[in-house]
């Protein structure tokens, strides 16, 4: 294989920028948990609201 084709797809679709990668991975897993966390304490709150 050449250098060329280890720069596999994904590193293509913008998700992935070099030199940020970490960066803009962490950005998206903190994302996601804030979401999940919002979603949690939502439902906590209509529990007892509701129940």
């Amino acid at each position: 294989m050449t250098n060329k084709d280890d720069d596999r797809e994904y590193e293509q679709s913008g998700l992935y920028p070099p030199g940020q990668k970490p960066f803009r991975l962490f950005r998206l897993l903190g994302f996601l948990v804030g979401v999940i966390v919002f979603i949690a304490v939502t439902a906590y709150a209509l529990d007892r609201i509701l129940l």
